[in-house]
């Protein structure tokens, strides 16, 4: 699809008011967003790795011999790391989260070499972040890293620590976890993707362009060199916001005078708006449903702000009162197509939405776009338009 944006005569005068941007649908930070997306939030872990049915893997287990009495019989008890773990799977299920976490942290503390160790601590984080206990959650996350560097968990929990404090908006915190983590030796490409990308958004956040670029771009750098990534998440999650560092880019971009200099900063919008959209377009190749659905929504909703800067920017000093009808109606009906577009992109969008079999906050909001750009087009189209300021 091809921008069309008109710079409708040359010789503009006068100062764009701050272009009016649509509200776009409530969007969480990332760490909401990949809960959203995956449907859970990051959940305990369980064993689930499939094995020979054949072999019966106990991992550890402590044998206790007493005696009962004096000179009485001895009598061996036994406890298996596996039971354990399944005993505090099932409390957990069951909401019992007090007897769960005991028996996590019966685990950790009785059987700190058991495989199931770090999969306990990463569960008690699970399940005081369930319950709204931040501070609770970050310390069990800090003590999985810790004691377990060389495990899965391990990755997992770090990340996991930078979602939390993105989704708290603590960004230097965040910011500092994501530099812990990529000086690891033992990720994967997926992770560095998604500590770049990640990165990105926080920068994103704190309007630190440049460095955002640079970490967005990292991500996009990875992702080319993995042989392979099973979950595109957080390539689609880093194309997007790629894609938002040019919007942002372009709402902030100034409108200014001289004729001359007003000209080329509406031009520089235009290749800023082209960027973003780009960018969007790619991140909804990659298929993934919330990144692709919001991708759609501002793929559209560019046209929008595209043909609100375009009727809203003020009027050339060589248009005099006599002549404003005339001129307002011709601005009008070069850009409409701009709404058309709009509004045809909104449609699509929720259509891709029922395509995946889902409704994010994407969808819904270009459904509720579709109605306001309707009603745009007919007020446009009934000679009731927008103005530029006097």
């Amino acid at each position: 699809m091809r921008f069309l944006f008109l710079i409708v005569l040359a010789a503009c005068g006068g100062r764009a008011a701050t272009p009016t941007i649509p509200v776009q649908p409530t969007h969480e930070a990332p760490a909401t967003d990949l809960a959203r997306a995956k449907e859970t939030a990051p959940a305990g872990k369980a064993d689930g790795e499939a094995k020979d049915p054949r072999v019966i893997d106990l991992d550890i287990i402590k044998i206790t011999a007493s005696t009962r009495g004096v000179g009485g019989e001895v009598v061996a008890e036994h406890v298996a790391t596996a039971d354990l773990f399944k005993q505090a799977n099932d409390a957990a299920k069951a909401k019992e989260t007090e007897r769960a976490i005991a028996l996590y942290r019966r685990i950790v503390s009785e059987f700190p070499e058991s495989k199931y160790a770090p999969i306990s601590l990463f569960n008690i984080a699970a399940i005081l972040d369930g319950r709204g206990d931040y501070a609770g959650t970050l310390a069990a996350l800090r003590e999985l890293v810790k004691a377990y560097p060389d495990a899965r968990e391990s990755i997992d929990g770090h990340l996991y620590i930078s979602a939390l404090q993105s989704e708290h908006e603590d960004w230097p915190e965040a910011l500092a976890t994501l530099d812990e983590i990529i000086k690891r030796s033992n990720l994967t490409y997926q992770d560095r993707i998604e500590v770049f990308a990640r990165r990105g958004y926080i920068l994103i956040q704190t309007h630190r362009w440049n460095e955002a670029q640079v970490a967005l771009d990292a991500a996009v750098a990875e992702w080319r060199r993995a042989p392979h990534i099973e979950d595109p998440y957080y390539i689609a999650m880093a194309t997007y916001y790629r894609g938002e560092l040019a919007h942002q880019k372009f709402v902030e971009a100034p409108v200014r005078l001289p004729d001359d200099t007003l000209v080329a900063d509406l031009e520089h919008k235009r290749v800023l708006a082209v960027e973003a959209y780009d960018k969007w377009k790619e991140s909804l190749g990659f298929h993934q449903a919330y990144w692709a659905t919001a991708s759609g929504y501002q793929m559209s909703q560019i046209f929008v702000e595209l043909w609100r800067i375009t009727v809203t920017a003020p009027f050339p000093a060589r248009i005099d009162a006599a002549t404003r009808d005339k001129y307002i109606t011709e601005v009008h009906d070069r850009v409409r197509e701009h709404l058309a577009k709009a509004l045809e992109g909104h449609r699509m969008n929720v259509e891709l939405a029922k395509a995946y079999g889902v409704e994010t906050s994407w969808s819904k909001g270009s459904a509720q776009q579709a109605v306001q750009i309707v009603d745009l087009l007919a007020k446009d189209n009934a000679g009731s338009y927008v103005m530029p300021p006097n």
